[in-house]
């Protein structure tokens, strides 16, 4: 009888691990929103933030954290993907992509970060 008490509580106790970290509610967001908190405008190869030419960032919006993690891989060479402090949002910058581009383009996306829960 011991015995199975530890078994029944050793998967007990596996199922709470597997519930505390699978199946989060991942964070999405849908293009418009990107749009409207960047202030972007449409250019021929995407957005520019602000409207400005030097601020140029790609028209593939990066609405969760799987798409940012994907396209960080594949943008290892540029290295101009850009996401939010929690990683739940981002762009790509298109070269040339002004320095103080980079931090506008942060701080506009960390405002989409959901509010840290105490």
């Amino acid at each position: 009888m011991r015995r199975r008490q530890w078994i029944a509580l050793g998967l007990a106790g596996i199922a709470v691990l597997a519930v505390g970290c699978g199946g989060g509610s991942e964070v999405n967001y849908n293009d418009q929103k990107i749009v409207e908190k960047l202030n972007l405008d449409q250019t021929g190869k995407g957005y520019a933030i602000d409207g400005d030419p030097f601020c140029e960032i790609d028209g593939q919006l990066l609405n969760s954290a799987d798409e940012i993690e994907q396209v960080a891989e594949q943008q290892k060479q540029v290295g101009i993907v850009i996401d939010s402090r929690e990683g739940n949002v981002g762009v790509i910058g298109l070269v040339p992509f002004a320095p103080d581009c980079r931090d506008t383009a942060t701080k506009k996306l960390n405002r989409l970060d959901p509010e840290p829960t105490d």
